[in-house]
């Protein structure tokens, strides 16, 4: 019984050391799915979302694989730069100038046509309303009103010096002279704001010496108050508005040369900036960049479209090449940082344009920081794995 006892042992041994034990190829499988597991993994930093420039689990890669990425030091230099922009020919602020009408009236005559070159001061066109009328005619009663007002209150400081005359009847008068030197000098202004004319006819003149561009209203029209009837510029006083995007708008300074290629002219044209828009145009994410030329040209016309190219060399900046920067839902631009020996983690930072390779960076990166400059897709497909 002992030996049998011995033998039914032995047998279950070997039954369950036959079940456990892998064999050389499941051992090898299992080896290289460890291999593969621990490739890229997760290191314990805070979660968060590349929306909010924040970090995410750091990225890490084993001995093996970083042959395949160069990681670099970021050091600030001088990136010298061209931002090219669409723009268009404008008048300059100070030579546009317009024409309106102050009050409601009809236009009883028009002195000049369009492209007529005009003096300041020219008479260019006469308005009938009978609103000026009345305003003229305001003036004539507020001065009577006040010439009444002043001998009341002389009668009444000569009688109170005479001991007849009571303080309270002096203090209305003086009240009332104070009222009716107010309300003359109110409708005097009115007129004046009307200009020149007589009764109910309003002389219009031209603010500025220049040529006329528009003519808003014909003879017999009636016009509101404030409607524009005359626009007026000056051709000579040209400048060139470029439309620049945003994150290119740190690389421009005031000063820097551009170059603007019109198709009107047969050769490119130079030109300074002259000022920098503080506004932008949201929907568009784009600014003003006002451009002075060198020279005047006889064949640009304001509206005329061009092309702009802005030598932007602007201070000490970092640079990257463009293999080290990714481009994540046409939005968000990504790069990666080395945080620890071979771990890395994804990075919000804002561009500039690129040039030849190499595109400057504006916010998101300190000097000193290290960060993959090529092989950074290699880093991205494994973050994905993650996910």
């Amino acid at each position: 019984m002992a030996m049998r006892h011995y033998s039914l042992l032995f047998i279950s041994v070997l039954l369950l050391n036959g079940c456990t034990a892998p064999t050389a190829g499941e051992a090898e499988h299992k080896q290289s799915s460890t291999i593969s597991t621990e490739n890229v993994k997760p290191s314990q930093a805070e979660p968060a979302g590349l929306q909010n420039n924040d970090k995410q689990n750091a990225i890490s890669i084993p001995m093996e694989s970083r042959p395949y990425i160069t990681v670099a030091e970021v050091t600030p230099q001088i990136f010298a730069a061209t931002v090219q922009a669409p723009c268009r020919v404008e008048f300059r602020a100070k030579a546009l100038s317009t024409v309106g009408a102050v009050v409601a009236g009809r236009l009883g005559k028009i002195n000049v046509q369009v492209g007529d070159r005009v003096k300041a001061g020219t008479p260019i066109a006469t308005l009938e309303s009978p609103e000026a009328a009345r305003m003229r005619a305001d003036v004539a009663r507020a001065k009577a009103e006040l010439q009444r007002a002043e001998d009341r209150a002389k009668r009444q400081a000569i009688m109170q010096k005479s001991g007849v005359g009571l303080e309270i009847e002096r203090t209305e008068a003086n009240i009332q002279l104070r009222q009716a030197q107010s309300d003359y000098a109110r409708s005097l202004q009115a007129v004046r704001l009307l200009g020149e004319g007589s009764d109910q006819s309003i002389v219009l003149h031209a603010p500025i010496a220049g040529v006329v561009l528009r003519v808003n209203a014909s003879i017999g029209a009636a016009v509101e108050a404030g409607a524009v009837l005359f626009e007026l510029g000056e051709p000579g006083a040209l400048w060139i508005v470029a439309d620049v995007f945003d994150n290119d708008l740190a690389l421009i300074e005031k000063g820097a040369k551009a170059t603007l290629q019109i198709s009107a002219l047969p050769e490119p044209i130079t030109g300074r900036i002259a000022a920098i828009s503080a506004a932008m145009q949201s929907d568009l994410r784009r600014g003003a960049v006002y451009i002075e030329l060198d020279n005047t040209h006889s064949n640009l016309k304001p509206g005329m479209f061009a092309r702009a190219s802005i030598e932007a060399a602007g201070p000490r900046r970092i640079v990257l090449p463009t293999t080290a920067v990714l481009i994540k839902d046409k939005k968000q631009t990504v790069v990666y940082v080395e945080t620890a020996d071979g771990q890395f983690e994804p990075r919000n930072v804002v561009i500039g344009q690129a040039r030849d390779g190499q595109v400057p960076v504006l916010d998101g990166l300190a000097e000193g920081e290290r960060l993959v400059t090529s092989g950074a897709l290699l880093l991205d497909s494994a973050a994905a794995l993650l996910l």
